[in-house]
């Protein structure tokens, strides 16, 4: 048999007539007014993502606090999500604009106790002031000095800071061996204040 003669296929980019060398011919061009536009989309997009999406956490490098330290991973839950970590009681979240909850585990280096720490985005300060509402409607009392405003009953502190809601108790594991006092837990939210404030900030702009 003799062997095909046909040539291999022409390559893209020399396909069809070849480009004009005239400077309109395209409009992206070194200095063109297309190129310029491309640019310009370019930049309304990420603009516009940059505004759109919640920036990270500030917190999610690891804050470096006096007298605590953080023991495991950082885990982090959405919309979709959410109810894998708490099934009916999300329900109260999505509606006040809740975007993400952050869960972390905080020990204390005097008594090596630890605590869990929730924090929830809830985009705006009206919807984490709500969600404060709804927990802290029966028993304990108010907490002054703690982020936007602070409740506290037997073994848990809540408090608000911006658009962020967050909620410190004993770590339930079995692992926790030492079950932290009252105290250790108003402290480590007055330790996360000045962090969460500065999320806030950065969230705004």
């Amino acid at each position: 048999m003799s062997q095909s003669t046909k040539s291999p296929p022409t390559p893209l980019y020399k396909r069809g007539e070849l480009p004009s060398t005239r400077a309109e011919s395209s409009p992206f061009h070194k200095g063109g007014r297309g190129d310029l536009l491309l640019l310009f989309l370019v930049f309304l997009c990420l603009t516009l993502l940059s505004c759109s999406y919640p920036r990270p956490a500030v917190f999610l490098e690891g804050p470096k606090l006096k007298h605590f330290e953080q023991t495991g991973p950082l885990t982090v839950y959405n919309r979709v999500n959410l109810f894998d970590y708490m099934n009916g009681e999300a329900e109260a979240y999505l509606p006040l604009g809740f975007r993400l909850l952050y869960v972390t585990i905080y020990r204390t280096e005097k008594t090596d106790s630890r605590m869990v720490f929730e924090t929830y985005d809830m985009g705006t300060p009206e919807g984490a002031g709500a969600i404060l509402k709804q927990y802290s409607t029966e028993g304990g009392s108010s907490v002054l000095g703690i982020g936007d405003s602070a409740w506290a009953d037997k073994g848990i502190v809540l408090f608000r800071q911006g658009g962020h809601f967050v909620r410190i108790f004993p770590d339930p594991s079995p692992e926790n061996e030492v079950r932290p006092t009252m105290q250790e837990m108003l402290d480590l939210a007055r330790e996360m204040v000045p962090i969460l404030q500065g999320q806030s900030i950065a969230s705004r702009h």
